[in-house]
């Protein structure tokens, strides 16, 4: 089970590497945090130094999102449709 999970992580990486390859660089940096975000707020703390952890990443990698997304979806409202594309699977109200 671990090494699908390996195999299907590296697959899904390099995906996203070879996609925001085709992204303007803010869009691009904008999906890398928040991919970051979405993963520790998916996680559960199994105890307290793990969610000192969690709380430590979702600080550094959540806040403002949700105006950096507005922000971004609004400057390609007219621009490239893989920018509003890769924009749109986003939540807009996470914080």
């Amino acid at each position: 089970m671990m090494r699908w999970l390996a195999i299907l992580s590296l697959a899904l990486a390099h995906a996203t590497s070879a996609f925001a390859d085709d992204l303007p660089s803010d869009v691009a940096d904008f999906i890398a945090e928040r991919q970051q975000c979405d993963h520790f707020r998916g996680e559960d703390a199994s105890d307290p130094a793990r969610h000192a952890e969690i709380t430590a990443a979702l600080e550094r990698y959540c806040r403002g999102t949700d105006a950096r997304l507005a922000a971004l979806k609004a400057k390609y409202s007219n621009g490239p449709s893989s920018a509003q594309d890769a924009l749109a699977v986003f939540d807009d109200h996470i914080e």
